[in-house]
């Protein structure tokens, strides 16, 4: 969590009325796994960082549903819908805010930063403070900061670079296999469609991404250090978001949507997962972003099946944004899934190579979390060409399905260009229905309906509205 520049900051929802809290005789303080017991045991001096969920809460698809029966055009629903969230977090969260202020006035406590696209606050303090904090009535549960960065190690990228030389002008074999030019010649590129990504950030430099990002404040959030430019420290985030909507520049043609517009959050500092960055990353997705495509390249081990970032997908999609995940690259073996990719109702894209079978480490399905496809469909994910941050016109050449899953949010934003008003649910019909299989016959394990055809993929779209 970054450091602040005052001794404390607290931050509240501005937006909404207040409502009425049902009276409730004070619950019992509930924990996630062992963190009381490290509470209780704690030094004096300890912080934590930890996130307090809130009791009840808005159903954001029931939302979406009746706003959708109500015949509202999509824009009006996303903001009807994002407003509702705000004044639901707002009205439940203020009596803890009020709690909250007089502990950082007491110095129990150090900051808050409240959310809405779950009802949470990201709280820092002593082990005194958020035990206290706990007994309070508004409180459903308090979670662990967990990340995924083992201590003393580093973890390996989501995709690895080949050692490829590439030619000073290439096209990318995922524009072809994915016949993204078909749509392009019928003037679809992704104009008018904002793509955003979580991940390691995004080098907004690039020549392949520069001058595209969205207007501030919709472009760019950095919850680590708070930069105001976009940077990346990794390089995952600004290869994946290449593919999906790289300018094709002078001849170096890879990216899918080269005319949409993109807006990053960088979620994944150095390529490590932190449910406290995660929260923050999810939120500011979804009230000041608001994209219609979003691209989560990224994946977990804090268990096989953890539903944590599955409210965070409900809201995207509450909020009419079509939100894809990588399987991973945990493949060839069966059940190899990662998540939040495999938990049920999440669109999840394998990888296939060139040769046009399953990318040998794609993760395969069957899902161990529900899913009833999993994978949902496969795209490009070997031997790809894609920018890199050392300079404004570097390249590489990598694999893995983090790349699948850019190339197919790019392919959503032709899809959402030719139809504004297709819903989420339908982007994802569209695209499966259109799939060319991948041998063996039929829906697999390996690359689900099959590879992405773009051209067929708006066919089905159309065939369907």
């Amino acid at each position: 969590m970054r450091a602040f520049s005052a001794p404390f900051a607290l931050l509240l929802l501005a937006t909404g009325c207040a409502a009425s809290r049902r009276d409730a005789v004070p619950p019992v303080p509930r924990f996630e796994g062992d963190l009381e017991a490290r509470l209780a045991s704690a030094s004096p001096g300890q912080r934590f960082t930890v996130l307090v969920d809130v009791r009840d809460g808005l159903d954001p698809l029931a939302l979406r549903d009746r706003l959708r029966r109500e015949g509202l055009p999509k824009a009006q629903r996303r903001a009807r819908v994002i407003a509702a969230l705000e004044r639901d977090a707002q009205a439940r969260q203020a009596p803890l805010l009020e709690a909250i202020e007089r502990a950082i006035g007491e110095g129990s406590l150090d900051y808050a930063r409240s959310v809405a696209v779950v009802n949470r606050l990201v709280v820092e303090g002593s082990a005194a403070g958020i035990l206290a904090l706990a007994r309070r009535p508004e409180v459903a549960v308090v979670r662990p900061d967990w990340t995924s960065r083992p201590a003393g190690t580093a973890l390996e990228p989501s995709f690895t670079p080949d050692g490829s030389t590439l030619p000073e002008r290439f096209v990318s074999w995922a524009i072809p296999s994915m016949r993204a030019d078909a749509l392009w010649a019928r003037g679809l590129t992704g104009s008018g469609v904002l793509v955003a990504s979580i991940d390691t950030g995004v080098y907004g430099a690039h020549e392949q991404l520069a001058g595209r990002n969205a207007p501030e404040p919709r472009g760019w959030y950095d919850p680590v250090e708070g930069s105001a430019e976009p940077r990346d420290p990794h390089g995952h985030g600004t290869g994946v978001l290449s593919v999906a909507v790289g300018g094709n520049v002078d001849g170096r043609v890879l990216g899918v949507a080269p005319e949409a517009t993109w807006a990053s959050a960088l979620g994944n500092w150095r390529n490590y997962y932190s449910r406290s960055r995660m929260t923050l990353a999810a939120d500011w997705i979804l009230r000041t972003a608001r994209p219609d495509v979003l691209i989560n390249a990224w994946s977990h081990d804090e268990g096989r099946c953890t539903d944590f970032d599955l409210p965070f997908v409900r809201a995207w999609e509450a909020a009419e944004i079509f939100v894809a995940f990588p399987t991973g690259n945990a493949g060839p073996a069966p059940g190899s899934g990662e998540s939040p990719a495999q938990l049920a109702g999440i669109f999840a894209v394998a990888g296939i190579d060139p040769a046009g079978g399953p990318s040998a480490t794609s993760s395969r399905g069957p899902s161990a979390c529900g899913s009833t496809r999993f994978p949902a469909v496969a795209a490009p994910g070997a031997g790809l060409p894609h920018a890199h941050p050392f300079t404004p016109r570097s390249y590489l050449a990598g694999q893995g399905t983090s790349f699948s899953v850019g190339l197919a949010g790019g392919g959503a934003a032709l899809l959402l260009q030719a139809h504004p008003e297709a819903t989420p649910e339908e982007i994802a019909r569209a695209l499966v229905a259109g799939a060319r299989d991948v041998a063996p016959p039929g829906v697999d394990d390996a690359t689900g309906a099959g590879a992405i055809d773009l051209p067929l993929a708006l066919e089905a779209l159309e065939s369907r509205r």
